[in-house]
């Protein structure tokens, strides 16, 4: 009996599992970008990314999570919450900390005092903008996207700090071999577009729904980690900064 439970268990995980990748074919480029990530990590171990891979993972098992808990209720944190959109406080959490992650990143690769200080500033910003979205809305049963919206442009203004910082230091901008350029350019061609496919999906569903802006945000979804993949690739330790 136990036995056969076990196989039926295993059975619907497995199930679980290739009804993740057919509703959400994109997120393996994620696994993708993680194994590489962790096949190239001896070119960026001990500089300010290396805790990226376990960022990368932490992405991939919330995408995970957020479906087994949307559709499967032996996942629910709440034992009362019926509603499916329980698991938004998984989103929220993640977006705190992938974007805490980042400029902290970027406040150590700067060099310029000004800039730091101006990170530090716009971080406080994205602190206090899902700190006050929490006032006016449940972080359990809703996401934050005026806050994450604040946050991406945030951390777009982080980005080109990042190369403004290397124009005053007569650095090239494009740099092939730098990982940290990689990382940049993705984050540029992923948050300058995500917040307004965001800030309309949630506001106007209708036309989130007639343009199809779903599919588009997961062809930046898979524009950005694919730009990481080549970045993990094609860099080099020397180079980073």
């Amino acid at each position: 009996m136990v036995g056969h439970r076990q196989r039926l268990i295993s059975k619907n995980m497995s199930e679980d599992f290739i009804n993740i990748l057919k509703d959400n074919y994109f997120v393996l480029i994620y696994g993708i970008t993680l194994l590489v990530s962790l096949i190239k990590y001896s070119g960026y171990f001990d500089t300010v990314l290396k805790y990226f891979p376990i960022l990368i993972a932490y992405t991939f098992l919330n995408e995970l999570l957020g479906y087994l808990v949307k559709n499967n209720p032996n996942f629910s944190f709440f034992k009362n919450a019926n509603d499916s959109s329980i698991n938004e406080i998984i989103y929220n959490i993640y977006a705190i900390v992938f974007f805490v992650f980042f400029y902290y990143v970027y406040w150590n690769i700067i060099s310029k005092k000004e800039y730091r200080k101006k990170i530090l500033i716009a971080a406080i910003i994205s602190f206090l903008s899902f700190l006050i979205s929490s006032f006016f809305q449940n972080p359990n049963e809703t996401n934050l996207f005026y806050a994450t919206a604040i946050s991406s442009w945030i951390l777009v203004f982080c980005v080109i700090l990042y190369f403004k910082n290397k124009k005053i230091n007569n650095e090239k901008i494009i740099q092939p071999k730098n990982l940290m350029f990689w990382v940049s350019i993705s984050l540029l061609v992923f948050y300058s577009v995500f917040p307004i496919l965001y800030l309309i999906g949630y506001l106007n569903y209708e036309i989130w729904d007639k343009y199809h802006l779903l599919t588009v945000l997961r062809i930046l979804i898979i524009a950005m980690y694919s730009i990481l993949t080549i970045g993990f690739l094609k860099s080099a330790r020397r180079a980073f900064g």
